[in-house]
């Protein structure tokens, strides 16, 4: 970011304060505030090079890379030549930053193709029309926009071509939504009151530039001043104020209110009118649009974090090889000096910096290969890799739509997810809702869906006035628009997309749903516009002019509408929200309150969303003085003081209302939600609802979905009468229930079993280790057993509780099994949060805490948007791993505070997934996003992690190893070539084919979620399996570096030059070689599905080695190699020195395997089963669901002739027959001939389902 471009971010910034208030006068440009350039770029040519360094050091990692790189260049100091440390680390930082430049490159052309553009603005003293470009406008210019052009910057509207100084725009750019919408310009009112006989209403497109000059004129004239809030990062909200002089009237001076409904934002799209006129109030990044885009929160993976964890204890390993080697090498140089008199290299005492300084870093420098450079690049590969694939998997898209990742970083993340928070209209539910009843005063039920149900309503409304305003609230208290205007005008940026299917639009799916229920009962909204209505009661048309619309908040939790029906003098007050919200305010008399909770009751249970109507008639004098005051309580210029001065007013108007009934809307499932919850609920993950919706609703859903079993017992901790409790009862209540709840035998087994998990002992993963080896059986009878019985039952026998470790006796699924069978569902709502943060009472704090995250279930209703994310941070502070999941803008708080965000496409417009971290079209696509891409994906960085320090320690063990041979003068083993290249061309294609390895196929991870909880325990990354691996690391480098050291060099058997022995680099070659060929072999033994790109790399690392340092031979003058590789016995030497480390390991792998199996390996034993069917044996390495993503699957047999009209959630079930059993009924028909072999190709793979269910629960 240039100079001017931190001076304009500064400036907003500081004028971003609540007191600020922003004069702009219409048609004076001023040079005060920063000009219109968009500068969403970060560099430029002079600033990249430093600008992209200084981030990149940012990262601790980096700077210990640097570090490293120059003490190289210290010739003292430093054992190899610097570039075996420059190279790659210039190699590292390039890629890296030719990545940003390119990216940077692409901003650079999209802010230049927008400030490019070009805008006409009114002179005000000419009033004649210029063309200036984007970046020119500067604010208090008055702008001419037309159709279809994108509004520079954020505008107040002045005057426009519409009726009623009506602008239509699109904001699908700001918020996702394709309907467009209705703004309203400030001066229209007084426009169309001006004493002038002008045909400037603009009815025909040959007057408009006529209509222009004369609309710019009276601009001019009633210098107009606009004061505003400063910039805020706000796209629903704007305050401010316009004082203008009314036109051949100096003395006479208005102030008029502006919000959000006259305010063009930056972005928005002209639609549907010939021209509007209006003044620039913010340019530049400080446009609502710039100042949303901050910086989201920063998330690290926890794998990275627990690997800069582990790390700490490697470079205690280094600080201690370092102190002893450097304590020998003390001792030599101590007993050279006598014994080595003859140099005369010792004769003046050893210098104490030798000691202190020189050696120490030098045996440094010779073990700082430890932490490798290569593993992060690889890390950041693999993840942006696994993100493609999540991409690429067919089975989450949904109507050509498919998953989005925008953070790669958390993917390992989704594989180990504890806790679930997911919304619930949009996320569990389709949003899509039908009003299914009606409830009048009297108790009657009226139902859209009936016949002839319109003409009883049309007979009661004559007798009952209830009633009657009760439908007038349907359809009049609402903010609904006409489709048949706007339904052309969707915003190009995207694809096309069908129109909508109803006649109305409106930012809340409510509205439309009870002005179309309203239409079946016999009540049709015919036109609604600003200020006038027109409703058909039966054959009557009725007309109303608004005055004032008081909008729905998630404070307020209700809105309303003041108007006045044609030929009545009185003014008529509408109300519809929350019964918490709506029912005080009503007159107690209006209404049984037992009979009204009951029947809201009743329909809550039956998971339909409640909202009460109530009414009341206002006199003329009472509508004028209230009318008259919210006007001057819009006019304040300061946000918070005119939100709390308007709240006020509002609050004045809604009281002593009638009730006048109930509505209840239906909001239906998405598909396989229950399904979907039963598999992440058996995967041990808990899953809770946070939902602004009532709690009877919330409960209700949460039953249907699946969240609470039958055997659950639900347990509130928010009284029913809430808001006639006082503070003190509110406590005493609470605590009682929380109380309750820890006495709870449940609640005391999940805590003991959570605090097992937690342990060190279970964390560091020794306990499984550990319990691995108490099976003291072998399962190769499982292999080779008679085939007269079946897989299952031969399990049931080997898989006794005698043979089953104590410590393993509690099940290594308690989570799920607790989770699944009769726990306790803990439901509350905001009102409790919002008590417990005031009350100040830390005990009950904590023990509701406690209480919450050892439910099967937590139910919160009636949640505001912070209160999500407070609910989301406790958790995560508890040390859990949270995901949330939502579709809307009260959803961002909670998905941008969960380690992982999900953002649900849905109708709610773009925030949620704007601010995600991936992006689903369903909520059933979890399931397959955590149970298979997450555990996969975990997986795959583990082993990448690990095997990349495995090979690096081997490496500085050596390097030391060699030392004890030279005296400990710090002699580098490995010269400073392969040294460069062993951590890139030779080991590193290989390393990264870990990304292609799945544990298991997706099919039996879905089908067995209890496997999940594998990844939750870190069972492939935890203390036992790294320091597992860095101790291979010193057992194979031993090993690699004795058996080649001195063989080849012996003066008996070595291979000798010119009749002289070889020099020492023989040795070094046969350790080179040996250890880049063991390190290929290991990653062939212990991936678990190998591809064809396996083998290709274990070649390329072989003719790599062959390659490289043969022309590095040749180039240099030790030919060394070139004549070893004449040598037949190097050869030998080279096979012996691999097969030593590798046999053994795979004894010890195969002993693992047949004597002391894991979960994973006792599961493939099926895949090994179904593989011995004739049937099975010759298409399973074909399959699908085998293949680690869509692409490498393309090349199966199975993709060419399988269904593609299934489902993309069909394929997920859980127990019972797998996906592969679906494909043996489709193939049955071409083995009709033997029917034995379908059967018996059936029967495995049941059986294969079954085994799942035995040996988990004793492992």
């Amino acid at each position: 970011m240039g100079f001017m471009g931190v001076l304009c971010f500064w400036r907003s910034k500081k004028r971003g304060k609540d007191d600020e208030i922003r004069i702009v006068h219409a048609g004076r440009p001023s040079m005060e505030y920063c000009d219109n350039t968009v500068k969403s770029s970060k560099y430029t040519l002079l600033t990249f090079l430093p600008a992209n360094l200084f981030e990149q050091f940012h990262r601790p990692i980096n700077l210990y890379f640097l570090l490293l790189t120059a003490l190289q260049f210290t010739p003292s100091v430093a054992p190899v030549s610097p570039f075996t440390s420059l190279v790659p680390l210039t190699i590292a930082f390039l890629i890296t930053a030719i990545k940003e430049g390119i990216d940077d490159w692409y901003r650079h052309k999209l802010d230049d193709e927008c400030n490019s553009r070009w805008y006409s603005i009114i002179d005000m003293e000419t009033l004649n029309v210029e063309r200036v470009q984007c970046r020119d406008i500067r604010v208090g210019a008055v702008l001419l926009l037309l159709p279809m052009e994108v509004v520079p910057c954020d505008v107040v509207l002045l005057l426009s071509s519409g009726e009623n100084g009506e602008v239509v725009i699109s904001t699908e750019a700001l918020d996702g939504e394709t309907v467009c919408k209705k703004r309203y310009a400030i001066l229209s009112d007084m426009y169309a009151q001006r004493p002038t006989t002008s045909v400037a209403t603009v009815d025909s497109m040959q007057e408009d530039e006529t209509n222009i000059r004369v609309a710019a004129e009276f601009i001019r004239d009633t210098e107009c001043v606009i004061e505003s809030e400063g910039p805020k990062p706000f796209l629903n909200s704007f305050t401010g104020v316009a004082r203008v002089q009314v036109p051949h009237d100096t003395e006479e001076e208005v102030t008029i209110g502006v919000n959000a409904e006259n305010v063009a934002l930056n972005s928005s799209v002209l639609r549907n009118t010939r021209f509007a006129l209006g003044v620039a109030v913010f340019t530049g990044n400080e446009t609502r649009v710039s100042m949303t885009r901050t910086t989201p929160p920063t998330k690290w993976s926890l794998i990275d974090q627990r690997f800069n964890q582990m790390v700490i204890v490697v470079f205690f390993i280094q600080f201690i090889l370092v102190t002893v080697y450097v304590g020998l090498s003390d001792a030599a140089l101590e007993k050279d000096q006598h014994a080595l008199w003859y140099l005369g290299m010792y004769e003046e005492k050893i210098a104490l910096k030798e000691y202190v300084i020189l050696l120490p870093l030098r045996f440094f420098l010779l073990v700082s290969p430890m932490v490798p450079l290569s593993f992060k690049v690889m890390v950041d590969a693999s993840k942006a890799f696994i993100s493609i694939l999540i991409k690429w998997d067919e089975e989450m898209s949904d109507e050509n739509i498919k998953t989005e990742v925008h953070n790669s970083s958390l993917m390992e993340d989704l594989g180990q997810v504890e806790y679930l928070m997911t919304d619930k209209t949009g996320t569990l539910t389709r949003n899509t809702l039908t009003l299914k009843s009606v409830v009048a005063t009297n108790g009657k039920i009226f139902n859209p869906g009936t016949p002839h149900e319109a003409s009883v309503v049309r007979r009661e409304m004559r007798q009952d006035e209830s009633l009657l305003q009760l439908m007038r609230v349907l359809v009049y208290c609402n903010t609904v628009e006409s489709t048949r205007g706007i339904t052309l005008n969707v915003a190009q940026t995207s694809a096309p997309k069908s129109p909508p299917s109803s006649a109305w639009v409106s930012p809340s799916p409510d509205e439309v749903a009870l002005v179309e229920g309203a239409t079946f009962l016999g009540v049709k909204l015919l036109e609604r516009k600003r200020r006038r209505a027109f409703v058909m009661f039966g054959n009557n048309v009725e007309s109303a002019t608004v005055l004032k619309f008081l909008p729905f908040t998630p404070e307020r939790r209700r809105s309303s509408i003041l108007l006045q029906i044609d030929g009545d003098m009185r003014f008529l007050l509408l109300t519809k929200g929350s019964d918490e919200s709506v029912l005080p305010r009503c007159i107690k008399t209006s209404y049984n309150r037992q009979r009204v909770l009951h029947r809201l009751s009743c329909l809550s249970s039956e998971g339909l969303r409640t909202l009460v109507s109530a009414y009341r008639y206002l006199t003329d004098e009472e509508a004028e003085i209230w009318l008259a005051d919210v006007r001057r309580k819009e006019a304040i210029v300061t946000a918070a003081a005119r939100a709390v001065n308007v709240g006020e007013a509002y609050e004045s108007l809604e009281k002593d209302l009638i009730y006048c009934g109930i509505t209840a809307v239906e909001d239906q499932l998405q598909d396989d939600v229950c399904r979907t919850i039963t598999q992440l609920r058996s995967a041990g993950i808990r899953v809770w609802m946070l939902t602004g919706d009532k709690s009877q609703t919330a409960k209700q859903t949460a039953i249907a979905s699946g969240l609470v079993g039958p055997d659950d017992r639900v347990i509130a901790l928010t009284p029913e009468d809430v808001e006639s409790l006082s503070v003190q009862e509110h406590f005493e209540y609470v605590e009682r229930r929380v109380n309750y709840v820890l006495r709870k035998r449940k609640f005391q087994e999940a805590e003991k079993k959570h605090n097992i998990h937690r342990s060190w002992y279970v964390r560091s993963g020794l306990r499984d280790f550990v319990g691995e080896f108490f099976h003291h059986e072998s399962i190769l009878s499982l292999l080779y057993h008679p085939s007269s019985k079946s897989f299952s039952q031969d399990c049931d026998e080997y898989f006794t509780r005698e043979d089953v470790a104590e410590n393993e006796q509690e099940d290594l699924l308690s989570n799920s099994v607790t989770i699944q069978s009769g726990g306790y569902v803990i439901l509350f709502s905001g009102k409790t949060i919002e008590f417990l943060k005031e009350c100040g009472n830390k005990e009950l704090f904590v023990n509701f805490k406690r209480v919450l995250l050892h439910a099967s279930t937590v139910i919160c209703s009636r949640m505001a948007p912070e209160q999500k994310s407070f609910v989301v941070r406790t958790v995560k502070k508890a040390g859990h791993v949270t995901l949330a999941i939502g579709d809307g803008g009260n959803d961002v708080s909670m998905i941008q505070s969960a380690h992982v965000g999900i953002g649900m496409r849905g109708r709610e417009g773009t925030q949620a997934t704007a601010a995600s971290d991936v992006v689903v079209s369903q909520f059933c696509f979890l399931s397959r996003l955590l149970l298979f891409h997450g555990h996969t994906a975990y997986q795959r960085s583990a082993i990448i992690v690990q095997q990349s320090f495995w090979k690096t320690v081997a490496l500085a063990w050596m390097q030391l190893l060699f030392n004890i041979y030279t005296k400990f003068s710090g002699v580098s083993f490995w010269d400073s070539f392969s040294l460069m290249m062993y951590n890139s061309l030779f080991t590193v294609p290989v390393t990264f084919l870990c990304a292609l390895n799945i544990p298991l196929s997706a099919s039996v991870l879905l089908n067995n979620p209890q496997l999940y909880i594998l990844c939750q325990r870190g069972r492939y990354l935890n203390m036992v399996t790294f320091y597992g691996y860095v101790f291979r690391g010193f057992l194979h480098g031993t090993i690699i570096f004795f058996l080649a050291f001195g063989f080849l060099n012996d003066s008996s058997s070595g291979v000798m030059r010119f009749g002289h022995p070889m020099d020492r680099a023989c040795d070094f070659y046969v350790s080179c070689f040996a250890l880049v060929t063991l390190h290929s072999c290991i990653i062939l033994l212990e991936t678990h599905y190998i591809t064809f790109f396996h083998w290709l790399a274990l070649i390329w690392s072989v003719v790599a080695l062959f390659l490289c340092l043969s022309l590095y031979g040749l180039l240099s003058e030790n030919h060394s190699l070139l004549e070893l590789l004449r040598n037949a016995s190097f050869y030998l030497q080279w096979n012996i020195v691999v097969a030593v480390p590798f046999i053994s390991l795979s004894v010890y792998s195969a002993i693992k395997l047949f004597f002391f199996p894991d979960v994973l390996q006792l599961q493939r034993l099926i895949i090994h089963k179904m593989s011995k069917v004739p049937f099975l044996s010759g298409l399973w390495p074909f399959w699908v669901d085998e293949n680690p993503s869509r692409f490498w699957g393309s090349f199966s047999v199975r993709h060419w002739c399988r269904d593609k009209s299934r489902t993309p959630c069909g394929s997920q079930s859980v127990g019972g027959i797998t996906s592969l059993d679906m494909q043996a009924q489709i193939n049955a028909e071409d083995y009709c001939g033997e029917p034995h072999i379908v059967k018996m190709a059936l029967d495995t793979v049941r059986d294969s389902t079954a085994l799942s269910e035995p040996f988990i629960k004793r492992v």
